[in-house]
């Protein structure tokens, strides 16, 4: 009798411990982060005008502000409060997002096939081109030039290596972690041009840096969400406060804000 008690402890036991751990596994993305108080944005911090630190040491940018809007409607409040920024680099990011560092990532995410298969993608919030970024001197007018000479500066993780061995598949690649790395190279000659998108480049022209014309692809950013049945919640609002700011023509708004266009 006493080992038939003893078994029945043990079966109520496990129901309420594994059933109550079973039923916390069961809350999606968007009621963790409205239980937590605060969502957890992965971003870039080194590429205005999308994310930067300015002068005053504060985190600012077009891709800061969609994840305040994004805030905003998930907790019915514009406090920053309900923001945490995580800096994210292009090597990096898909694997902070899925290993819940973040739970999103608002950081020039470029949509593509490949990456469909292990992210979910919001609607596209921005588009931008790829171009080069090259001296003023330079006599170098597009990417297949590198295809005999030169080297290219890419920056690693993103698709402008792709774009660069489809056009020019003998170039001379020169990796770099980031577009301030990519730019510290070309300024010091150690290569010929940079490879990367306008809106982020446009940033470092000055009077010796200039975008060539021709453009080699259109990338559309998103924001970026685990694959997972958890996260559906979560994308269906991050659609819905973007198609809001589309609607509004909010968007324009921002990017005029941060010279975008």
């Amino acid at each position: 009798m006493k080992k038939y008690i003893v078994l029945l402890l043990i079966f109520v036991l496990s129901f309420f411990l594994f059933g109550c751990s079973n039923k916390k596994d069961e809350v999606d993305d968007l009621q963790l982060i409205k239980d937590r108080g605060y969502i957890k944005v992965g971003v870039k911090v080194d590429s205005p005008p999308f994310g930067y630190y300015n002068k005053e040491g504060k985190l600012v940018g077009l891709d800061v502000d969609i994840a305040y809007e994004i805030a905003s409607r998930i907790f019915d409040s514009s406090s920053p409060s309900h923001v945490e920024f995580v800096p994210v680099t292009p090597q990096n990011r898909i694997s902070m997002l899925n290993s819940k560092n973040v739970d999103i990532l608002v950081a020039t995410m470029s949509i593509s096939n490949k990456r469909k298969l292990v992210l979910d993608f919001s609607i596209p919030y921005f588009v931008a081109n790829q171009k080069i970024l090259v001296r003023k001197t330079s006599k170098i007018k597009s990417l297949q030039y590198f295809n005999k000479q030169g080297r290219l500066a890419i920056i690693m993780g993103t698709t402008g290596e792709k774009i660069a061995r489809l056009i020019s598949p003998n170039a001379n690649l020169i990796g770099a972690k980031s577009y301030t790395e990519a730019y510290n190279l070309l300024i010091n000659n150690q290569v010929d041009a940079v490879l990367g998108d306008d809106c982020i480049l446009a940033g470092y022209t000055n009077d010796k840096l200039v975008l060539t014309n021709s453009i080699y692809s259109r990338e559309f950013y998103g924001v970026a969400l685990r694959k997972s049945e958890k996260s559906k919640e979560l994308l269906n609002l991050v659609n819905s406060a973007i198609t809001t700011i589309l609607d509004e023509k909010k968007i324009n708004l921002i990017a005029k804000k941060w010279l975008v266009y």
